[in-house]
């Protein structure tokens, strides 16, 4: 899972393409971290209750640099990656969750809620992250390439 970092929640007040009327780009990754939470937690349950439940990455596997640690002279620091970056993270986070909860052979308690809330914000995700730069590759739900548009 990752942290939200306070970097996070002054990156833009902007309202992104795709979010609720008012909801900001901080929101929209505030929000996301918490539904990969979620699915990390649906994805403890199934290891810890179904002996036959194994972790299986999608291919193909969009692997991402974690960000750089940037320290200011008065010791506070700080993540140096910008919102696009941080939605691919989250975005690749929540790809990879939602096909290992789909491949469990039983379902438990928060799989309803990890799944639901990984499709709604997915998307989410998806538009923050083609913001910068366009014409980027990722890969959708279904492990397919797709490419953001270009303006």
């Amino acid at each position: 899972m990752r942290l939200c970092s306070g970097l996070l929640l002054f990156l833009s007040t902007i309202t992104a393409f795709g979010t609720q009327p008012g909801q900001t780009v901080s929101d929209v990754l505030l929000k996301a971290n918490i539904v990969a939470g979620n699915i990390q937690t649906a994805i403890t349950v199934h290891l810890l209750h179904d002996p036959d439940f194994q972790i299986a990455k999608q291919l193909p596997e969009d692997k991402q640099c974690p960000p750089k640690i940037l320290v200011r002279h008065d010791g506070s620091f700080y993540f140096d990656r910008t919102a696009g970056q941080e939605a691919r993270a989250i975005m690749e986070d929540i790809r990879q969750g939602l096909h290992a909860i789909q491949a469990a052979t039983k379902a438990y308690g928060m799989d309803s809620v990890a799944l639901a809330g990984g499709r709604q914000y997915w998307p989410k995700l998806r538009d923050i992250s083609c913001g910068e730069p366009p014409g980027i590759r990722y890969y959708d739900l279904d492990g397919l390439e797709q490419y953001c548009a270009t303006r």
